[in-house]
């Protein structure tokens, strides 16, 4: 629970559960409430830009066709969104494997 922000920011960011079951989970831990709210508003906010940037493409695409940029600036834009959550995962995926090699070894220690 001491570093629960940083726990579920990382979490959040990276796709390794299936969030149904990741908030079960956390409900179970010890993490607590604030921690868990902030790390959840701002480890979803990468994939929520995504997600109404790609609503607003698909609009102007379709709709608003005369007052839209080319294609090729909305999808090069998508291209480096998804660069950017892609890199997020993998180094919050790495932090996360980090931490629990690290606790590994803690619990290691402590049989000893």
């Amino acid at each position: 629970s001491k570093e629960g922000f940083k726990l579920m920011l990382l979490l959040r960011l990276s796709p390794l559960f299936p969030f149904a079951l990741s908030n079960y989970l956390y409900g179970a831990s010890s993490i607590r409430f604030l921690p868990y709210f902030f790390g959840t508003l701002f480890g979803f906010a990468p994939g929520t830009f995504a997600y109404v940037y790609a609503g607003r493409v698909g609009k102007a695409l379709t709709i608003d066709s005369e007052s839209a940029l080319p294609w090729f600036v909305y999808v090069g834009v998508g291209l480096g969104i998804v660069g950017l959550l892609k890199i997020a995962g993998d180094v919050a995926t790495g932090v996360i494997d980090s931490m629990d090699e690290d606790s590994n070894v803690w619990d290691e220690d402590m049989k000893l």
